[in-house]
């Protein structure tokens, strides 16, 4: 060995190097991605309970249930009363699950069947950038039903041990 070699084992990369990379997206905690599906699941929780309170009752200019069943109208299914029935239950449902964190995946899957029939009747004849928030709801809500609802929930389904 030559005075110019060392035998040093390589220092770690710099603290730096490590925020770059979780910046990047190359690094994750899971601390951090339950952190990101509460908030996902609170703000499409929040979102849904809104919409399921207007179809229920007269807020914020709405026209409460007879709304509720003008919106199912709209979808072409029938019995009218049941479709609307159904939909406030998903949305005003469907949404409080997701807000408490109870059942998220039932609440998700509440949420994202709203959005399926939205899409498929209501929103069908209107082109992809009309109907991006439709998708993005629909979105989040398949990824709450797969990935779960983070933490600080109600009720998280798992055993303690």
């Amino acid at each position: 060995m030559t005075d110019t070699q060392t035998t040093e084992a390589p220092t770690s990369k710099p603290a730096r190097t490590c925020a770059a990379a979780w910046l990047l997206g190359n690094r994750t905690n899971l601390t951090l991605c339950r952190f990101g599906l509460l908030l996902l699941r609170l703000a499409v929780g929040a979102i849904f309970v809104a919409h399921g309170l207007q179809k229920c009752f007269p807020l914020w200019g709405s026209a409460g249930f007879a709304g509720a069943e003008g919106a199912a109208m709209g979808t072409g299914l029938e019995p009218v009363v049941l479709w609307a029935v159904l939909l406030v239950v998903a949305e005003l449902g469907g949404g409080a699950l997701l807000l408490l964190g109870l059942a998220t995946r039932i609440g998700a899957a509440m949420t994202g069947a709203v959005m399926i029939v939205a899409l498929a009747t209501v929103h069908a004849e209107d082109s992809l950038l009309a109907t991006h928030v439709q998708q993005m709801l629909l979105v989040a809500s398949v990824v709450l039903v797969v990935a779960g609802g983070g933490m600080l929930s109600v009720w998280s389904g798992r055993r303690k041990r």
